[in-house]
């Protein structure tokens, strides 16, 4: 397979909650909206993704007006036994700083 940007992979290394984690970060003010759009799933998927890290407690969601702003205890240990050992800041470091390519 080439490395074409337009051909969407049939997996990847890293989990939707993972890709959703990322978003979060890099824009803590996001809409469910634009994250479920970014990741390539739905709204309704992205509502639940976020509820299962605020539950498990990687993210807490802020009220903001109407809207959420989230933060993320970045010290926080991963879930699964094989990388349980590691924090949450030292695996994803690289991935959760805000994405500053794009912004004007």
């Amino acid at each position: 397979m080439a490395d074409d940007p337009t051909t969407h992979p049939t997996w990847t290394f890293l989990t939707n909650h993972a890709h959703v984690l990322v978003c979060i970060a890099q824009d803590p003010d996001s809409r469910l909206a634009a994250i479920a759009q970014r990741v390539g799933i739905t709204e309704r998927a992205a509502h639940r993704i976020v509820h299962d890290l605020i539950t498990a407690g990687f993210v807490t969601a802020i009220k903001v007006g109407r809207r959420n702003h989230y933060a993320i205890d970045v010290d926080r240990p991963l879930r699964h036994p094989v990388e349980s050992q590691h924090l949450l800041r030292t695996v994803f470091a690289p991935l959760l700083q805000r994405d500053t390519t794009t912004e004007a």
